[in-house]
C-alpha cells in the first residue's frame, strides 16, 4: 500500500513533464535543478516506478508517467470542483437545509418563511420533516437535521435555543360544546368530558404529565394519537369531546369556526413554550444562518 503522495513532488513532476527538461522546470518554479532532481528521485522511490528516461536533450516520460499525469489532472479537477462548490455555497447557490417541525407549526413555517426563502434561493435543497418534539431533539443532536421547531422541548445542554415564546396549552372543543360559553375553563371542567391527548413522545405530553402529578389525578383519555388531524376529527365528531392542544395560530378549523380553543386556568398549562433551536456548537452554513435570521424576523409563532 502506497503512503500518502507528496503533492509538491507531483507538482515538480508535472512541470518537468510540461517543460521537457529539469532545467526548464527549475527556471519556471524558481528553484535549483538539484532540488527538482532530488524530489523526482524521491517520488520514483515512493511510487516504485521510473517516471522519466534521461536523454541528452532532456527527459522522456515513461508509461508510468502517463498514469501519474492522470492522477495529477484528477487532483486538479477535484480541487477546482471543490472550490466551485464552496463558492456556490457561500453565495447560497448550492447546499441543503434540513428542518424538523411539529405538525401544528407546518403552516406557519411554510407561509411565513419557507415559501419566500425557496423563491430567493431556488438552488438550495430544503427538506422538511414533520416530527414529534422528542424526535426533533434527537435528530438535531445527531446532526440528521439542522434546525428544530418544536413545542415545549426539555432543557438539554446539547441544544442551543435561538428563539422561544410562551404558548399555553389550550382546550379544543367543538363550536356547539357546552364549555364554549366559558371564557376560561378549569381542570374540573375538563374531567367531565371524553378526552383526547397527544402521545407520550410529544412536547405537550410532558406538560400533561406534570399536570397529573401536580393535581394528583390520572387522566384517562378516550383517544391517544400523535396526529393533530386525528384529534381535530375526534373533537368535531363527538358532541362533547375535548382535547388538550399545543397553542398554534394557524389551526384552519379554528379560523372557520368549527373548533374553539379555550384557555385553561392552571399555571402548569400556561407555562409551555415554542422553541426554534439547533445543536450546541454545530458550525452552521451561510444558508442555515440566513434561514434562521429570516425565521426570527418572520415567524408569526414568535409574535404576539
Amino acid at each position: 500500500m502506497l503512503r500518502e503522495i507528496n503533492q509538491r513532488r507531483i507538482r515538480y513532476f508535472y512541470e518537468v513533464l510540461a517543460r521537457g527538461t529539469i532545467r526548464g522546470a527549475a527556471e519556471h518554479l524558481n528553484v535549483a535543478p538539484s532540488v527538482i532532481t532530488r524530489q523526482l528521485r524521491l517520488l520514483e522511490e515512493e511510487l516504485a516506478v521510473t517516471l522519466f528516461e534521461r536523454r541528452a536533450r532532456g527527459v522522456v516520460p515513461t508509461e508510468s508517467a502517463e498514469v501519474v499525469l492522470q492522477y495529477y489532472r484528477g487532483c486538479n479537477a477535484s480541487q477546482e470542483y471543490m472550490e466551485s462548490c464552496l463558492q456556490e455555497m457561500r453565495g447560497m447557490q448550492r447546499g441543503s437545509v434540513r428542518i424538523g417541525v411539529n405538525e401544528g407549526y407546518v403552516t406557519s413555517l411554510m407561509d411565513d418563511v419557507l415559501n419566500d426563502f425557496s423563491l430567493q434561493y431556488p438552488r438550495l435543497n430544503i427538506h422538511v420533516e414533520v416530527l414529534l418534539t422528542s424526535e426533533i431533539i434527537t435528530q438535531v443532536i445527531q446532526d440528521d437535521i439542522h434546525i428544530g421547531l418544536g413545542y415545549n422541548p426539555p432543557e438539554n445542554s446539547d441544544i442551543r435555543c435561538c428563539m422561544r415564546v410562551n404558548r399555553p396549552v389550550r382546550l379544543l372543543v367543538g363550536k356547539a360544546h357546552p364549555l364554549v360559553s366559558q371564557h376560561k375553563v378549569t381542570i374540573a371542567d375538563v374531567l367531565q368530558y371524553p378526552l383526547g391527548l397527544m402521545s407520550s413522545l410529544s412536547g405537550l405530553a410532558q406538560t400533561i404529565q406534570l399536570l397529573q402529578t401536580s393535581e394528583k389525578i390520572k387522566l384517562e383519555p378516550m383517544l391517544t394519537t400523535n396526529s393533530i388531524k386525528v384529534l381535530e376529527h375526534f373533537v368535531i365528531g363527538g358532541n362533547f369531546n375535548v382535547a388538550f392542544m399545543a397553542h398554534s395560530l394557524r389551526y384552519p378549523k379554528i379560523k372557520t369556526g368549527e373548533l374553539v380553543a379555550l384557555d385553561v386556568d392552571h399555571p402548569i398549562l400556561v407555562s409551555p413554550e415554542v422553541h426554534l433551536f439547533v445543536r450546541q456548537g454545530r458550525p452552521l452554513s451561510r444558508a442555515i444562518n440566513e434561514l434562521l435570521k429570516q425565521a426570527e424576523k418572520k415567524l408569526s409563532l414568535f409574535k404576539y
